[in-house]
């Protein structure tokens, strides 16, 4: 079956919980291997480029993309999760040319404290080699350069921080492709405030049985790395590479998820961003906010407390 859903980001905005959540419903398949990236093509071409070879994104060729879901049978939605297709600036065009009639979910959260989330993810998993917060947004123009970069980074607009909070044109690619009513647009705090109504709200713009209920279950919760050493060993680009030769991605997903995770990090508290640097982030990112607020006609500058700002 043709793939007819696609959640497009953002990433650490609950997109793995949602994946999870929606490939328990028996008319939706999720497709195993969550973020395949196959429409990003722009990121394709410039991970190849960075590193000289194709070292990243597995999956180029549409006949091993359709495989999987392979499995997809006798269900309405078949769908897969790719975070990066949101920043991506060609993927909004590849998945209408692919199915014009697809369903778009998109997550979006409040920009100060997706970009502090994000750069603990990429430092979590090496992607991110300069640890304090501030100075890694600073970096952001020699990276552009292609310098003070992780050689683990899957590709180097990743760490572009402040590009990836620019919410109005990644939403508007969509919404000038697709028509409203195959867009539906998360606010993450919501979500996670309001897991179960959300969650009705996504079955009904599917058009399923919004009567299931999904055994919830905490995912993603906040871990820090206990072995930092042999941490950046498992992450190593030639550790990796070994193991995706030898092995499905499926299984490489599951020892990571089930059992890397389980040896190598402990549950932890999230680390709070310090209110200085919040409001700092805040007022840079204020006008942004406005202007996704009209698009969407939902009044983000409130919702995020940006209305509170000096």
């Amino acid at each position: 079956m043709k793939p007819n859903l696609f959640i497009v980001g953002q990433p650490k905005s609950g997109t793995t919980a949602l994946h999870q959540f929606l490939g328990q419903h028996p008319e939706i398949y999720m497709s195993s291997i969550k973020e395949p990236h196959f429409f990003c093509a722009d990121f394709h071409l410039e991970s190849d480029r960075a590193y000289g070879k194709q070292r990243f994104y597995d999956f180029r060729n549409e006949s091993a993309y359709l495989q999987l879901f392979s499995k997809a049978k006798n269900v309405k939605i078949a769908g897969e999760s790719s975070t990066n297709y949101l920043y991506s600036q060609v993927a909004a065009e590849k998945i209408h040319n692919f199915n014009p009639d697809a369903k778009i979910i998109i997550i979006l959260r409040e920009p100060a404290k997706f970009l502090y989330s994000l750069h603990s993810h990429y430092v979590k998993f090496t992607e991110e080699n300069e640890p304090d917060f501030l100075t890694a947004l600073a970096l952001e123009t020699e990276r552009q350069q292609e310098k003070s970069l992780s050689s683990r980074v899957t590709s180097p607009s990743y760490v572009y921080y402040s590009q990836r909070v620019q919410y109005y044109q990644q939403v508007k690619r969509y919404c000038d492709r697709f028509s409203p009513n195959q867009i539906k647009v998360i606010i993450f705090e919501e979500f996670q405030s309001e897991n179960e109504r959300i969650f009705r709200e996504i079955l009904e713009f599917l058009g399923v049985d919004s009567n299931f209920t999904p055994e919830y279950a905490a995912v993603n919760t906040n871990k820090e790395v206990k072995f930092k050493a042999i941490n950046n060993l498992v992450n190593h680009p030639f550790a990796k590479s070994i193991s995706k030769n030898l092995l499905s991605q499926e299984f490489n997903d599951f020892v990571r998820d089930k059992i890397v995770e389980r040896l190598l990090w402990n549950q932890a508290p999230k680390a709070t961003m310090p209110d200085p640097i919040k409001v700092q982030l805040m007022q840079q990112y204020k006008p942004e906010v406005i202007q996704i607020s009209k698009l969407l006609g939902i009044d983000l500058v409130t919702k995020w407390g940006y209305d509170t700002l000096n």
